[in-house]
């Protein structure tokens, strides 16, 4: 198995390639257009030397989190992780336009007149940063929701393990969680974990200025070998759209309201799906 690399890729082709038949892809120049190709830790520190942000380390300044990830001590770098760029940086937020077309249309960002769900989706939707320095990310998972991820690198470069979902079998999930027991996929003890000898998975790696379309049910975990600077947007539109109502509904203690939610959402995701795709936002 491997991950092709793309570039000029329509989105007729992305669609028939890789969203439909849930396969990643890395793509080269989704993202060509973007300011955030200026994004390094010196410019950051330049611009926000005293900016206050909440690490896995604790409330740092900006300038100090950047000389920490950059720092070749040796140490894993502390953590920015998965917070709402218009939340940390809401000057920013043009930077990342326009936005791909291979992330369009977006239901997460729509209004279903529900305040919960709307507050759960929107959220999901938004554009999230993960900034971040040598460091293995320690658990293989499947991101929830049911939602694909659009993965950007703007600095530094990130690599990826990634298994199949028919590889589920062999990795160990936690229950009925979206987590594998496995921690650290290169140091497994197949003592403990005998099938995990079978499962086939690969590598690959996402450079300054790539970006990983990386479908739902696709088990993954990342390792920074420097410092990093990623941003993430999740992805639900009519590709995913059933494995995102039953996440939810499962997910709910109240079996009668998640099954009218759940109606209601699967009625709403089918009026979307028959509209063109333009207007299907």
């Amino acid at each position: 198995m491997s991950v092709d690399r793309r570039s000029g890729l329509s989105y007729v082709e992305f669609e028939r390639e890789y969203l439909l038949p849930r396969r990643p892809v890395v793509l080269t120049d989704a993202t060509a257009k973007w300011k955030a190709s200026s994004w390094t830790p010196a410019w950051f520190k330049e611009r926000y030397p005293d900016k206050r942000v909440s690490t896995d380390q604790g409330e740092m300044r900006l300038s100090d989190f950047m000389d920490a990830i950059t720092s070749d001590s040796g140490e894993p770098g502390p953590f920015l992780r998965e917070q709402p760029l218009e939340d940390v940086f809401p000057d920013l937020v043009d930077h990342v336009l326009p936005t791909p077309e291979f992330v369009r249309p977006n239901w997460l960002q729509d209004d279903y007149r529900i305040g919960r769900v709307n507050r759960r989706l929107n959220r999901e939707g938004k554009i999230e940063v993960n900034f971040a320095g040598r460091r293995v990310f320690p658990y293989l998972h499947i991101d929830d929701l049911g939602v694909h991820a659009f993965i950007t690198q703007h600095y530094g470069s990130k690599e990826f393990t990634v298994f199949a979902p028919d590889q589920e079998p062999y990795l160990y999930r936690r229950g009925t969680e979206r987590f594998s027991e496995i921690v650290d996929v290169d140091n497994v003890d197949t003592t403990k974990y005998p099938l995990f000898a079978k499962a086939k998975g690969t590598k690959v790696v996402v450079n300054a200025g790539e970006s990983l379309f990386n479908p739902f049910g696709w088990w993954h975990t990342t390792r920074v070998p420097g410092a990093s600077l990623a941003t993430v947007v999740s992805l639900s539109n009519a590709s995913n759209w059933s494995e995102l109502v039953t996440c939810l509904r499962g997910q709910s203690g109240r079996p009668l309201l998640a099954a009218g939610l759940a109606a209601y959402l699967t009625a709403v995701g089918t009026a979307k799906s028959l509209l063109p795709r333009s207007r299907a936002t």
